[in-house]
């Protein structure tokens, strides 16, 4: 069965990657539509896609990279995560929530992923748990449900969920004329 849970998580996670790369070419198709229109969305989608480009066990396995080992997994992709914020915080300087709830979606999607990353690290490293328990549980659904949060928010750029709203109400802002 673990065997099985091995295969199953590679190829869940490279179809996440490949979901990165068609939001990166469907943004890309509709900025090239309008001339001189803003690319912020397209530079995001990229920015994901490489980030799970380089953590995604297919691409470690065809380039024979042993760094993705199951100790140093989640170090790397916190790693990853908080150097795509990074990027996607330059990408998008002075781009606001309200023309792009995409930008909040994908940015708290990764602080979530690379939060259960360090947590499971610690857990499974630091602590030696080798028993699930719940959080295990937690990270793996979770995890999967930020991934397709930020896609659905990468293809759509609208705010699906309210969380631009509640953003906004947070911060005192007035509701977009």
């Amino acid at each position: 069965m673990a065997e099985f849970h091995k295969y199953v998580s590679a190829y869940l996670a490279t179809f996440i990657m490949w979901g990165f790369l068609m939001a990166f070419l469907y943004n890309m198709v509709s900025k090239s539509i309008v001339p001189n229109g803003d690319k912020t969305l397209m530079w995001i989608s990229l920015t994901m896609f490489l980030s799970y480009l380089a953590s995604d066990p297919l691409t470690s396995a065809t380039f024979q990279i042993e760094s993705m080992s199951y100790a140093t997994a989640y170090v790397v992709w916190t790693a990853l995560d908080l150097t795509c914020i990074g990027a996607i915080l330059l990408i998008s300087k002075g781009k606001s929530i309200v023309s792009y709830p995409a930008k909040l979606y994908v940015l708290l999607g990764l602080l979530i992923n690379s939060s259960l990353f360090i947590s499971m690290y610690i857990d499974i490293n630091i602590l030696e748990n080798t028993e699930e328990w719940w959080l295990w549980g937690f990270y793996t659904v979770t995890v999967n449900i930020m991934d397709a949060m930020m896609l659905i928010a990468l293809f759509s750029n609208k705010d699906f969920l309210g969380l631009a709203k509640l953003y906004r109400k947070v911060r005192g802002q007035a509701e977009p004329a």
